[in-house]
């Protein structure tokens, strides 16, 4: 018997040359969301649904972890009516309002995140430390959804914030993100 390549497992696999002397491989692409939170239980999900009235902070969230980043996957927002939000990077926002636990996205995971997360926080559009990253339209009846896919990056005490410009009656946002090095 001749070279043999097993896998680096101990489960005693090995490979298989097809012809022209290749090997026979398969591959599984997976989202860096899905890799952390099926492998690590480091993804996460933060909701509220209120009536905030106009001109007001609706989610904020600040990353605590001395270790890891946290990538800002989605930001989903659901109005009965039309609505301007306006999405706000940072650090050192007045930190009040009803505490959000996060959910861990993978159920089998006891992990939590390691961040403060607040709805009804001050209206952070009017203090220091924090710079407008964009305004978005939410049209009336839907879902306006905010693809970062994880390029909007909270490093330790940086954070995010989405205030309602528009009051309108009962409302949601929810945020999405994991934690990688």
């Amino acid at each position: 018997m001749g070279f043999q390549i097993e896998d680096g497992t101990g489960r005693g696999h090995r490979v298989k040359v097809i012809n022209n002397n290749m090997l026979s491989t398969y591959s599984v692409t997976k989202t860096e969301i899905a890799y952390e939170s099926e492998q690590n239980g480091r993804a996460y999900t933060w909701t509220a649904s209120q009536n905030w009235g106009a001109d007001k902070n609706v989610l904020w969230l600040r990353n605590d972890s001395v270790s890891l980043d946290l990538h800002i996957e989605r930001i989903a927002i659901a109005c009965p009516t039309a609505c301007l939000v306006e999405i706000y990077v940072g650090e050192g926002s007045t930190v009040g309002g009803i505490e959000v636990i996060g959910t861990n996205l993978n159920l089998g995971s006891g992990n939590l995140a390691d961040v403060t997360c607040r709805h009804t926080n001050t209206n952070v559009d009017t203090g220091t430390g924090l710079t407008l990253l964009g305004t978005v339209y939410a049209p009336a009846t839907s879902t306006a959804s905010i693809e970062f896919l994880g390029a909007l990056v909270l490093s330790l005490h940086t954070e995010i914030a989405v205030n309602f410009i528009t009051d309108v009656d009962l409302s949601s946002v929810n945020m999405t993100g994991y934690f990688h090095e």
